[in-house]
């Protein structure tokens, strides 16, 4: 046997109800929608401060990095100077070099006589001498020699 049912309720009361339902049914995707979209926008919030923590802690590792930089820059320079001067004293110390070389010509190639003021040897070799002579008459020398080293 199958089932009977009797329905007794007037049609405009069913109609409502069928009505109520399909509402109650779009109300409640509606409001699902709404937290979904409550959600997906809390996330997008949460990661936008952790992305800007990221990237503030980068910017001080930059800044930091930067700084180091600068004071190396400090200390190149402060190298470079000193290799420099490390150069200059070789050279006095008799490390042979064209300009030393060329000192040691001139001062034996002018008499004792001359008082040398000044003396410039540059590295092509060209010399520039200021020196006094007995008379007080002041004499500029402009020398160029091609230094040839002999064995």
């Amino acid at each position: 046997m199958g089932k009977l049912s009797i329905n007794l309720l007037p049609v405009e009361f069913t109609a409502e109800e069928v009505k109520r339902a399909k509402f109650y049914k779009i109300q409640t995707l509606g409001v699902g929608i709404i937290l979904f979209m409550i959600f997906l926008a809390s996330i997008t919030v949460s990661l936008r401060i952790l992305q800007s923590h990221n990237i503030n802690l980068v910017q001080a590792k930059l800044s930091e990095e930067e700084e180091k930089i600068n004071s190396l820059k400090d200390r190149q320079a402060s190298l470079l100077i000193l290799k420099n001067r490390l150069t200059a004293v070789n050279q006095y110390l008799g490390v042979s070099s064209k300009q030393s070389d060329m000192f040691k010509l001139i001062n034996q190639l002018l008499p004792s006589s001359i008082t040398i003021s000044s003396l410039a040897v540059d590295r092509l070799g060209q010399v520039s001498i200021s020196a006094v002579v007995q008379n007080e008459v002041i004499l500029m020398i402009k020398i160029r020699i091609k230094f040839l080293k002999f064995q």
